[in-house]
């Protein structure tokens, strides 16, 4: 992976160890032990500087175990720290959501490994002296960083079984339904694996790929972070991509009323081996460079951009000669019609926005600018993009589907 060392990954590992993490990334283990002060800013914030801090803006749910003696686990809605004094390990999840400092550093952590944004999430663990997690591994890639005192992970390559997708499993724990068909020659197990320590201590940080069998024993009082990180796999993006080809078409709609009717399933599943026959040539509509578009196409757009009308949004505009005033308006999310745009356009673009509001069927930005060929290119794709943003275009993410 071709991946150069940006200022936020070198501010986690040392701009020393920046590359050895690369060089790592995403499918070896990889730790580094530096000292608490040196860890990023927006993991030395006062939030950040003990579960109690952190309990006093968190309310998201709480789970607790005991990790050495049990691998079950408990969500509750209760204060963590008095579970901690009860002698619990405590896990808060997706901690971003009450520091906007750390949401805004994962943002950049997510542009640094060139990953798609928001598939990462941060949670917290505390565990007391002689407590920790139980063997597991997780379906995430994970990013462990030691804040307050000192622990030992003891870790281990999972066999058998490269990138698992879905939840979490080790000994005890029940596997989801997701982890059967990834299992079919036997579910994981640690029993023979060779497992190697790493001690933590404030400022330690440790990555563990997927699929990483590991365990935690605290030696002191111990609080951390672990960052997350779960890009959408292929199958993700190509179910994805699937979906919105199918929903283009009627028969794929249409519900299976018939699915438990003794005398029309024969007939019904004759019906759908017509429409089965039909995939290899919808899949083959589908290339790989679709499977790495975003959910949300960005912007600027391109020729083979795809955009439809707003439905309750409207534009208009009045003639200031030689300008246009133009206004938009568009619902909010909470469904109350707002002013999103109030500007002036140069006055030849009055055709093509009679055009655009009149047109209610989606349409590619390069038909756009065949049709009003006269005009600058530099208006036309302007022109399309300031209504994009104001609501009264939708900037198309699936293909049209082929005849």
């Amino acid at each position: 992976m071709s991946l150069l060392p940006g200022p936020t990954i070198a501010a986690l590992f040392g701009a020393d160890h920046a590359g050895d993490f690369l060089a790592h990334w995403p499918e070896r283990h990889y730790a580094v032990h530096r000292s608490a002060g040196a860890l990023p800013p927006a993991l030395r914030v006062p939030e950040l500087a003990s579960l109690e801090a952190l309990a006093r803006i968190y309310k998201g749910p709480v789970t607790f175990g005991r990790g050495t003696r049990d691998a079950r686990t408990v969500n509750v809605d209760a204060h963590a720290p008095h579970l901690f004094q009860l002698g619990l390990t405590v896990y808060l999840p997706d901690i971003a959501r009450f520091l906007p400092v750390l949401a805004r550093w994962l943002q950049t952590l997510e542009q640094e490994l060139g990953l798609p944004a928001a598939c990462t999430t941060v949670g917290a663990f505390a565990s007391p002296r002689g407590d920790g997690v139980s063997c597991h591994f997780d379906a995430d890639d994970v990013i462990s960083i030691q804040l307050q005192g000192h622990k030992i992970f003891d870790i281990a390559k999972v066999d058998g079984l490269p990138y698992p997708s879905g939840q979490q499993f080790g000994p005890g724990m029940l596997p989801g339904d997701e982890l059967y068909p990834q299992a079919g020659a036997g579910f994981p197990t640690p029993d023979h694996a060779s497992f190697e320590s790493i001690a933590m201590a404030p400022g330690s940080v440790l990555f563990l790929p997927r699929g990483t069998w590991h365990r935690s024993v605290a030696e002191q009082d111990s609080f951390s972070v672990s960052i997350g990180i779960r890009p959408p796999p292929a199958m993700d993006r190509l179910l994805k991509r699937v979906h919105d080809l199918l929903l283009q078409q009627a028969e794929w709609r249409r519900p299976l009323y018939e699915a438990n009717q003794a005398t029309g399933r024969e007939t019904l599943a004759t019906r759908l081996d017509g429409l089965l026959e039909q995939l290899p040539k919808l899949l083959q509509q589908i290339h790989g460079a679709d499977l790495l578009q975003p959910d949300q196409t960005p912007l600027p757009l391109k020729a083979g951009s795809r955009l439809q009308q707003v439905p309750q949004a409207s534009l208009a505009y009045q003639r200031l000669p030689p300008r246009l005033k133009l206004s938009v308006s568009a619902l909010d999310r909470h469904w109350v019609a707002r002013t999103t745009l109030d500007t002036e356009v140069p006055g030849h673009l009055a055709d093509a926005l009679d055009w655009l509001a009149d047109t209610q069927a989606a349409f590619s930005a390069g038909d756009f600018y065949q049709r009003f060929a006269s005009l600058a290119q530099a208006d036309k794709q302007q022109l399309l993009e300031l209504l994009i943003r104001s609501g009264f275009l939708r900037l198309l993410w699936y293909p049209a589907l082929e005849n």
